[in-house]
């Protein structure tokens, strides 16, 4: 039952991810005139939704089968994640558009 809930939150992120990504997208070109770069803002973008919904939905199952307290825990873990799973996000898909 859980990895339903998990699963069906994911799909709506991902849902979520590529709409706010597509307009990141056309943001970023409007804005700076770079398609490869807008399309490295809307790919980050597409892919920190997903995974936010990933880690949001499934870090509270796996906190309390650890008996903790997950609405203690939840926010930081997250947060934390997020800004570190994004940066490296962005610097990847960066490095495999504009590098290479």
């Amino acid at each position: 039952m859980n990895e339903y809930i998990v699963l069906r939150e994911v799909g709506i992120g991902a849902i979520m991810g590529v709409a706010l990504g597509t307009v990141a997208l056309g943001l970023a070109y409007a804005f700076g005139r770079n398609l490869e770069a807008s399309i490295v803002v809307g790919m980050t973008l597409a892919g920190i939704s997903v995974m936010a919904t990933l880690v949001g939905g499934a870090l509270p199952f796996v906190f309390r089968r650890l008996k903790i307290d997950p609405a203690l825990v939840s926010a930081p873990f997250i947060t934390t994640i997020m800004d570190i799973f994004g940066v490296a996000l962005y610097f990847g898909i960066a490095h495999m558009i504009l590098v290479t």
